[in-house]
């Protein structure tokens, strides 16, 4: 898997929907990334990663049936909590 960091969203969904990375690989290299990095800026205050495993190999399955994608299937989020 090359290193999908610092491509952008469009960039990512073109390759889970042409299998070139999966949901799961990406997901779990955004949480390795979250642990490297996180712990001085503290910017990630809660992570529920069995929820999104579960979603990232929903959305493999879907590229695997051949579903009709959308434009971010799969792309790994974080979302800001206030």
């Amino acid at each position: 898997m090359s290193d999908f960091a610092y491509s952008t969203a469009i960039q990512t969904a073109r390759a889970i929907a042409n299998k070139e990375v999966s949901s799961r690989e990406l997901l779990q290299a955004s949480l390795d990334r979250v642990s490297k990095l996180d712990g001085p800026i503290n910017a990630v205050v809660a992570l529920d990663t069995e929820r999104a495993l579960n979603a990232a190999d929903k959305a493999d399955q879907a590229v695997s049936d051949g579903e009709v994608l959308g434009p971010l299937h799969g792309v790994p989020i974080t979302i800001k909590d206030s």
